[in-house]
């Protein structure tokens, strides 16, 4: 779709990161990328019957992502 390969890189504030590593850990992920693809994919489930990007917005706004 974007021309990338399988797996992409995402920069995040390092003291994020670390607070992710330590919930990954105590919920049992072998890696903090593995804890971070499922809470996005967990997220991502909100919008995948959204028909317009319009209906996307208006989730986001009433799960509190944008105002």
């Amino acid at each position: 779709m974007f021309g990338f390969g399988k797996n992409v890189s995402v920069k995040i504030d390092k003291d994020l990161y670390a607070r992710v590593v330590k919930v990954a850990d105590v919920a049992g992920y072998a890696t903090a990328d593995e804890f971070i693809a499922h809470v996005l994919e967990k997220e991502m489930l909100h919008f995948e019957d959204s028909k317009s990007d319009e209906d996307i917005r208006a989730k986001l706004k009433g799960l509190g992502y944008i105002s």
